[in-house]
């Protein structure tokens, strides 16, 4: 007879593109999707638990092919302990050779958290004359992200989402701005008109770690955050 509003929050993170060019990089930035993923829907970065669910091909004594989960491994603990989040379940398997063709290098992360139904927030545009705006992570050395300022974000994300402040959000992938907006915009069939100085080929960039939201124009200057507006 009991009532609850907590709500539970499942994502997950992963592109074989990364994979096959980098099974580090592949793993860390499946990580890093999934958990702006949960964030962007109302989760809070450090409360989020990770499961990874691994495949590659036969191994046999091939020490370069055991070299792939390795780097894969390396790169999803980096990301687990630069965000201070543990992984506790996953399931792996090392059987992805079918005689001459092998499965990209794949390790997707799957993020977990609860929230309040009340803060949950979905993808798609609300209104008419919002704001588009993008909080973006830099990228160091090496094409790692910075975590520092992704944590920050990731932190600023949620507290506009838990003080209202936003109408909409979307964590950006493999297919960067184009595919967010494009997206945002099915849902309730509004446009967007975006910024002139964004071309085509900047709009379809991946964009892993950054965050696009929707904001009401009158709400604009309470945003005490560094961000862009795309649109």
């Amino acid at each position: 007879d009991g009532k609850t509003t907590t709500s539970s929050i499942m994502t997950f993170g992963y592109n074989p593109k990364i994979g096959k060019w980098s099974p580090f990089h592949g793993a860390l930035y499946a990580v890093v999707e999934s958990v702006c993923k949960a964030v962007a829907i109302g989760g809070k970065y450090d409360s989020i638990r990770l499961t990874l669910q691994e495949y590659f091909e036969k191994l046999g004594d091939n020490p370069t092919k055991w070299g792939k989960p390795f780097a894969a491994l390396l790169g999803a603990y980096y990301a687990q302990n630069r965000l201070g989040i543990p992984a506790i379940g996953g399931k792996d398997s090392m059987s992805g050779t079918f005689k001459d063709i092998d499965v990209p290098p794949t390790l997707v992360s799957f993020a977990v958290d609860t929230v309040d139904a009340e803060y949950v927030v979905s993808q798609e545009f609300k209104k008419t004359n919002s704001q588009v705006v993008m909080l973006s992570t830099d990228r160091l050395e090496n094409d790692v992200v910075d975590f520092e300022m992704l944590k920050k974000n990731l932190d600023k994300v949620t507290e506009l989402i838990h003080n209202k402040q936003v109408l909409s959000t979307y964590a950006l992938g493999f297919g960067g701005i184009g595919e967010a907006i494009s997206k945002m915009a099915f849902g309730n069939g509004l446009g967007v008109e975006l910024n002139s100085e964004l071309s085509a080929m900047d709009a379809f960039a991946p964009a892993f770690g950054d965050l696009v939201a929707e904001v009401a124009a009158d709400k604009l200057d309470k945003l005490t955050v560094d961000y862009k507006i795309i649109g």
